[in-house]
């Protein structure tokens, strides 16, 4: 593996990428138009401006989304998942639904 791939800081050196999937509830072909644009910069402005996250691909299907991104050491996968799914579900309540 090349040696720029690899990040560091003062007391590691690290290589963090996190497939994540998430699922509408009862997999409900959802995610078309308005709903899939506005989720899709909502991911973007969750992953990279809260949580300091870098977004290497982003997709999504009728019922899913895809987000493939690198994360420092710092962030920890399950609280970034949890905070992503309320801030996405809540927002898009409130705005779309």
């Amino acid at each position: 593996m090349d040696s720029s791939l690899f990040y560091t800081n003062r007391h590691s050196v690290y290589f963090l990428q996190y497939h994540l999937v998430v699922v509408t509830e009862h997999r409900h072909p959802v995610l078309v138009g308005e709903l899939k644009d506005r989720l899709l910069t909502i991911s973007r402005n969750v992953i990279e401006g809260d949580w300091n996250c870098r977004i290497i691909e982003m997709n999504t299907d009728i019922d899913h989304i895809h987000v493939l991104f690198e994360a420092p050491p710092q962030v920890q996968p399950s609280k970034l998942v949890n905070n992503y799914k309320t801030v996405t579900s809540r927002l898009l309540r409130k705005e779309l639904i």
